[in-house]
């Protein structure tokens, strides 16, 4: 090993200075500090940089002229077919359930549902889902049929949202910020799962600011049964307010729905194969 040797004589007794040269590198200072940078540095770049994504929860606002009726109302019309009017009715035997299997609210019933999406645009091509809202069969009216000789009374899709009874699918729970996603008008399709077959049902919208006959499902009532814009016959417009914390629907003539006209949606029947 190499090292340095100094050597100190005595020469009298006169007092002297001796300077050595002693090398100092004061690497280590400040290491502990320096990590904690490092730290926050390789956190910032794997998980970027924190942002407020707390949720506010908006309410359906009050119909026009009344300050107390925030209700919100959809009508679901299933079992449509091209070849009959009196089809798309507001019922689960459309859809191939038993009045037994609604009496009692058998598995392949209890577990199907309507699911509401929410995109930010109507051009399925470009679109992002952001918001899903579900509404359970065990919600909704009830209706009366006959199972075997007995009368009696089962649900119907037919769903009066609030802020009491039935109120799964009410609120909208969004971004309480805009400096994330600004974003204030969404774009609502909806479908119904059906626990029976497995299978999603795609549902259809009203035919612009027209009234429909309830027998009647809009794919009866167009001219091309199965060629249409996708745009206006699938989607309902829904805008919230973030100052209020509310939203409201429209259809595509800017007619607000939802209040004292329900958000219909009719089972879509496929091109024939």
């Amino acid at each position: 090993m190499s090292v340095n040797k100094f050597v100190i004589r005595q020469d009298g007794f006169q007092n002297k200075q001796i300077d050595i040269p002693i090398s100092l590198t004061w690497d280590y200072l400040g290491l502990d500090m320096a990590i904690e940078e490092y730290e926050k540095t390789v956190i910032t770049e794997v998980i970027g940089v924190g942002r407020d994504f707390e949720v506010s929860r908006f309410a359906h606002l009050p119909a026009t002229a009344t300050t107390n009726n925030t209700e919100i109302n959809y009508e679901f019309y299933s079992g449509g077919s091209l070849s009959d009017i009196n089809n798309w009715k507001i019922n689960y035997l459309g859809e191939g359930f038993t009045p037994r299997e609604l009496y009692y609210y058998e598995n392949n019933f209890s577990n199907s549902f309507f699911k509401l999406d929410f995109y930010d645009s109507p051009d399925d091509k470009s679109q992002t889902n952001y918001l899903t809202i579900i509404i359970p069969t065990q919600q909704g009216l009830t209706m009366d049929t006959m199972m075997q000789r007995t009368l009696v009374s089962v649900k119907k899709p037919k769903f009066i949202l609030d802020y009491v009874g039935d109120k799964e699918g009410f609120f909208i729970y969004w971004l309480k910020k805009r400096n994330f996603l600004n974003i204030d008008t969404f774009y609502m399709a909806a479908k119904f799962f059906n626990a029976k077959t497995g299978q999603f049902t795609k549902m259809m919208t009203g035919k612009g600011a027209n009234s429909l006959d309830q027998t009647k499902g809009p794919q009866y009532n167009l001219t091309d049964k199965y060629y249409f814009p996708s745009t206006t016959y699938f989607y309902y417009t829904v805008k919230l307010d973030y100052l209020t914390q509310t939203y409201q629907v429209f259809n595509t003539a800017g007619q607000r729905l939802g209040t004292e006209i329900p958000i219909k949606w009719y089972e879509y029947v496929n091109p024939p194969q």
